[in-house]
């Protein structure tokens, strides 16, 4: 089969997948916060909300990382994407903070499957030359994703209450799965001929690593999601929908330089990229807590976004090299520690700043995570390639 057609759609797919994960993802960021909050909810609950995610991100991505070497990707994907239109309709039945709760756990488990399958299958299907550029175009499928969740669900908010988002969401989860088997149909299936632990692959310090990374660029973004919301109703006195723009101008700072990254990292190096974005997180990430005025805050939102694809696009293609040098043909496990990590980063994240928050103040809690992604720069001196 024409190996051309065969990346075209695994990319197509996978972009689609990422996007469909992550509309669902962003869709509750505008009016979650403060629906939990007339619920009775405190700042460190709404954390607790938006980390419990990646909680079970954080459990079911070895799962899936093992069954989808064992399985197969295609089956996988498709299978996530339906399950992740059911546990939407959870949201719009929840009527109290751990129903909410319920829902968001969840919408992790079925996430965790086009996540790891999706990043495997491109993984498999590029070249080491190729992977920086197809990675870097298939994070804009994440940036796609959570540009178009945030409005989209405050609009929904405002026009149809608190269920309608969910309602929507989950059309657009089905409409996915069905695009996703039609464009698989004719890709060849692969599998690994044997099990591979876990903990060989653990045992490679260089995707550990990688994995730190991961939790530092997930950390970013996560940390803004239960915080920056109420900032933004509190400080600039702006409605769910206009919330939901201000998210759009983060993703769409990572999602229209990802791709450009990608080719740059390649050139420059990984890990030197890495470590740029990294040293931008601690500065940027602070000053989002300042601004007064709405065009500052757009700025300093627009710099976070070019930050976070500065930290996370590299690390994808860099996992896989490193992959690849160590005569692995797990890849469905290699991605699973690396989504295990980016979903430890976004469970770590929201409770760290959420809780710095309530007790000293939303510039102190960004500026201490800043303080510790510098301290991430001494290890990661220390990479040997």
């Amino acid at each position: 089969m024409n190996q051309k057609y065969i990346k075209s759609s695994v990319l197509f797919v996978v972009i689609l997948a990422i996007f469909a994960d992550m509309l669902m993802y962003g869709l509750v960021v505008p009016f979650l916060p403060i629906y939990a909050e007339s619920l009775g909810a405190s700042q460190s609950e709404i954390g607790l909300l938006f980390a419990s995610y990646a909680i079970a991100l954080f459990i079911s991505t070895p799962i899936f990382g093992a069954l989808a070497d064992r399985v197969g990707r295609k089956k996988l994907l498709v299978i996530g994407l339906i399950a992740l239109a059911i546990t939407t309709i959870i949201y719009a039945l929840s009527t109290s903070f751990w129903i909410l709760v319920l829902a968001r756990l969840l919408q992790g488990f079925a996430a965790a499957i086009p996540w790891t399958a999706g990043l495997a299958l491109l993984a498999e299907v590029f070249t080491k030359e190729e992977r920086g550029k197809a990675m870097g175009i298939a994070m804009s499928g994440q940036a796609g994703g959570v540009l178009l969740g945030p409005p989209i669900g405050g609009w929904l908010y405002e026009f149809g209450g608190y269920s309608f988002p969910f309602f929507i969401a989950t059309g657009i989860a089905l409409l996915a799965a069905l695009l996703c088997l039609v464009a698989l149909r004719n890709v060849p299936e692969t599998r690994s001929e044997s099990f591979i632990s876990p903990f060989k692959i653990l045992r490679n310090k260089n995707v550990l690593m990688v994995a730190g990374v991961a939790v530092v660029g997930a950390s970013v973004f996560a940390s803004i999601e239960p915080t920056l919301p109420i900032h933004f109703n509190e400080k600039l006195n702006i409605s769910p929908g206009a919330i939901g723009l201000m998210f759009v101008v983060v993703t769409l700072g990572y999602g229209i330089t990802a791709p450009f990254i990608g080719t740059i990292s390649t050139k420059i190096g990984h890990i030197k990229t890495i470590r740029i974005g990294i040293v931008m997180a601690a500065i940027v990430l602070p000053l989002n807590a300042l601004p007064n005025i709405i065009w500052v805050q757009v700025v300093t939102l627009i710099l976070l976004g070019i930050t976070l694809g500065m930290v996370l696009t590299p690390a994808l293609p860099k996992l896989a090299d490193i992959s690849q040098e160590a005569g692995a043909t797990s890849q469905g496990l290699t991605y699973a520690v690396y989504n295990t990590a980016y979903s430890f980063g976004m469970m770590a994240g929201p409770l760290v700043a959420g809780t710095l928050t309530d007790r000293l103040g939303l510039l102190t809690a960004y500026s201490a995570m800043g303080v510790l992604f510098i301290l991430y720069l001494s290890p990661l001196s220390k990479f040997k390639s």
